[in-house]
């Protein structure tokens, strides 16, 4: 049996999708943990969940040193889409280099399926290629994971569905991605980092079953037996869009969003299967995941 692990963890973002449900399933467990947290940020049900609140500026190298007193893990989930260059890239890479003068155990990094393919033009997968760069390269023991980019707007794209009756489906509905419900990716986070034998690792994180987001409109039609307006808009549109931002100087990175629009991002099931075996685990659906986390049912109550 795999021993559990002594020292404080670290969660960048840790009022993030996923950070959020990091700290809290590591605080189930019993884990000490340090949340990086925003002024002004929703942070009450981290405190009451009983982990250590640290105010700073990830971009700060200061801050990241005063962060990391007694911490043997750290989990890095931040990112902001208007800053990606300070803000992950430039951050993530303060925190590998004073991890290393610290000697954390395991640097857990959130990355995304594709990097290595489509880095170009795109700005926040360039960055995540980088930071695996230098974490490859780094002494420590790490561990980098890589789900589908576009799980980061599954749920904003289901409530906007959920309180509008409407969705804006841009591109191609029809391409698949390998959805991992991100309660399991917290999980499967936690878990490798707490085995040395599956560290160094790079780990695609998907689910068996690829789906298209015409697939997920349908479920959740199924789920909420009703029919929402799906306006359907080509890619093009971003371009237009794109350029206006840029002139405006507020470019949230669409050049991203376009290439996970443009292509399929899907993980090998062999491999899936082998992962939920090594940590002993099986995936909830997606349908579990949204039926949770939406408060769906079948019977279209909410």
């Amino acid at each position: 049996m795999v021993q559990p692990p002594m020292g404080w963890y670290l969660v960048t973002g840790a009022t993030g999708q996923i950070g959020r449900r990091v700290v809290h399933q590591l605080r189930q467990q019993g884990f000490p943990v340090r949340a990086w947290v925003r002024l002004g940020a929703n942070y009450q049900d981290l405190v009451d969940a009983g982990a250590e609140l640290y105010f700073g500026n990830v971009t700060q190298r200061e801050d990241i040193w005063a962060a990391m007193g007694h911490v043997s893990y750290i989990i890095s989930t931040h990112y902001h889409a208007k800053d990606i260059l300070n803000i992950h890239l430039k951050s993530n890479l303060h925190l590998i280099e004073v991890a290393g003068k610290f000697g954390v155990e395991c640097f857990a990094y959130i990355s995304g399926l594709g990097v290595e393919q489509y880095a170009q033009n795109a700005p926040l997968i360039e960055a995540k290629l980088a930071i695996e760069t230098a974490l490859t390269k780094s002494s420590l023991n790490y561990i980098i994971l890589r789900p589908t980019l576009l799980n980061h707007y599954l749920l904003p794209w289901l409530e906007q569905l959920q309180k509008t009756g409407s969705l804006i489906l841009t591109g191609d509905g029809n391409l698949r991605h390998s959805w991992v419900s991100l309660d399991d990716l917290a999980k499967i986070t936690i878990q490798l980092t707490q085995n040395p034998a599956l560290w160094r690792q790079i780990v695609p994180v998907g689910g068996l079953t690829p789906l298209s987001r015409w697939d997920i409109i349908d479920l959740y039609r199924k789920l909420t037996q009703s029919q929402p307006m799906i306006i359907p808009v080509p890619l093009a549109f971003l371009d237009g869009v794109r350029w206006g931002l840029q002139w405006l100087n507020q470019d949230e990175d669409l050049g991203t969003l376009k290439i996970l629009l443009s292509h399929e991002f899907i993980c090998n099931e062999s491999e899936q299967k082998r992962l939920q075996n090594q940590l002993n685990i099986q995936l909830e659906s997606l349908e579990q995941f949204l039926q949770r986390y939406l408060g769906l049912d079948h019977s279209g109550k909410e």
